[in-house]
């Protein structure tokens, strides 16, 4: 039998060694994933997303959902023109609260963008 192909050496990882039979945590494991498929990007863009709701209350939550984030700026889609006006004028608080709650340089500006706030019902 060819020693390279012994069911024992096909078990082995790389550079010879038997494979780990040591478990991680996930949550010491997770980071070094994220990063290594370079993913940081969408973790943080979600999190500001589903903070959103957290940041600016029920009411304004019915009309305006945050989108995505793009250049630091979180995209919302707003129901009416109406609230897209009243969201402007508390850009400067819902940002404080953003960065409150997620930290400083995740979101610097916001972009009202008209749209659905929610799907529409079936």
């Amino acid at each position: 039998m060819n020693p390279k192909s012994s069911p024992d050496s096909r078990r082995r990882g790389r550079a010879g060694r038997k494979p780990s039979r040591r478990f991680q945590r996930l949550g010491s494991v997770l980071p070094r994933v994220v990063k290594g498929l370079k993913l940081q990007d969408a973790v943080v863009e979600q999190q500001v997303v589903a903070a959103w709701p957290e940041c600016v209350g029920a009411r304004v939550a019915e009309h305006a959902q945050a989108l995505y984030v793009e250049r630091k700026s979180l995209v919302i889609s707003v129901d009416s023109p109406a609230w897209m006006t009243e969201l402007a004028f508390l850009r400067p608080q819902i940002l404080a609260r953003l960065e409150e709650r997620l930290g400083a340089g995740l979101v610097e500006d916001l972009r009202f963008v008209p749209g659905r706030s929610r799907p529409a019902s079936p």
